[in-house]
């Protein structure tokens, strides 16, 4: 019981010593200021701290710590590894110019060049940062999502880049907007991973093999685990019901075959989500065709991370016959993403490449 009151009370002045420094600073934090918060003695500070210098060092410690395990929480719950790569960025690039994290970061630094303590700990959670991305480029490297030659130094790269602009954005106001300062580290973390800008992001979407051209899409990475056959014959079949629907023109049943929250990258605009965007993306895409009839040349399926989740490669060759009575055709390469539901399988997301 003495032990954790012990620890109770060390944990209670490192949270009171952060609250005084980000209003403060480093520099301007005194172990007075902390005793008065706490409505204690200087003498119980120096209990636990045999020094300020240790007591700001802990104190940064505690905080860092406890922000770079809550991040690699948000970034673990990725579903892929370039999922967790957008997660990463997003989570350490500042909210603002009033982003507490930040102002602790920015604030250890400056107090590292003054105090060994602080240096050596600024440096271990450096160190643990680069060590986060690295993973994550890593398992990228392993799934066969992208490829990166070296995350070693790719993580430290991408580390360096982010910790530079983001002092200007958290210090600076108006110099940087966050949006560019994310398509910024967007475009280098594709550079490093041979992906495109836009396949780093948090959703379903599968991206595109290190080094591929658009129209090679066909060499998206699906998982390794076959579906069994009955799962297989039960996709097919939603695609089926699919194709079906789309040549009666049937919105209704169409829609069934998705999610609800189901989205849709038809490579004409902006990807949309939702049966009420569904529905107008069918209007704009089949509305002008007296028909359409998809003829499935090639499917591949595998499972996702479980076997309630499955991915799919379909190559399909679209004919139509527009209402002016001109005919024609397209060679699309869908990239589908389903879930296991209590009505069956569903599409999750699905994104189109026109191949001719």
């Amino acid at each position: 019981m003495k032990k954790y009151a012990v620890e109770a009370r060390r944990v209670e002045i490192l949270e009171a010593t952060c609250e005084v420094v980000i209003e403060r600073g480093f520099a301007g934090t005194r172990i007075a200021d902390v005793a008065k918060r706490l409505n204690v003695s200087n003498s119980l500070i120096h209990y636990h701290f045999d020094s300020k210098e240790s007591l700001l060092a802990a104190a940064f410690e505690y905080y860092a710590r406890k922000d770079l395990s809550e991040m690699e929480r948000d970034i673990e719950m990725g579903q892929s590894a370039t999922a967790q790569l957008w997660r990463l960025i997003e989570s350490y690039v500042p909210e603002g110019s009033d982003d507490v994290e930040w102002m602790l970061w920015i604030d250890a630094w400056g107090e590292a060049l003054r105090n060994p303590l602080m240096r050596n700990i600024s440096q271990q959670l450096d160190e643990q940062s680069i060590a986060f991305l690295e993973k994550v480029l890593r398992r990228g490297n392993e799934r066969g999502e992208f490829r990166c030659d070296d995350p070693r130094l790719s993580a430290t790269r991408i580390t360096g880049l982010i910790d530079g602009l983001a002092i200007q954005f958290a210090a600076h106001e108006g110099v940087l907007k966050r949006k560019d300062l994310i398509r910024t580290l967007r475009s280098l973390a594709a550079f490093e991973t041979g992906l495109a800008p836009d396949d780093i992001r948090d959703g379903k979407r599968p991206v595109r093999s290190a080094g591929s051209a658009p129209a090679q899409a066909t060499a998206d990475t699906l998982g390794t685990q076959p579906l069994t056959a009955t799962d297989d014959v039960a996709i097919r079949a939603l695609l089926s019901r699919l194709a079906d629907a789309q040549v009666r023109h049937d919105l209704p049943s169409w829609l069934t075959c998705f999610a609800p929250s189901a989205t849709v990258d038809a490579a004409e605009g902006a990807p949309v989500t939702g049966h009420d965007a569904l529905g107008d993306l069918f209007t704009r895409r089949f509305g002008t065709e007296r028909w359409t009839v998809n003829s499935l040349d090639i499917a591949v399926f595998a499972y996702g991370s479980t076997t309630s989740l499955a991915q799919g490669r379909l190559t399909v060759t679209e004919r139509f016959g527009r209402r002016n009575g001109s005919t024609g055709s397209r060679v699309v390469v869908l990239h589908d993403d389903y879930e296991r539901s209590a009505h069956g399988w569903l599409i999750t997301s699905r994104r189109y490449s026109v191949l001719d």
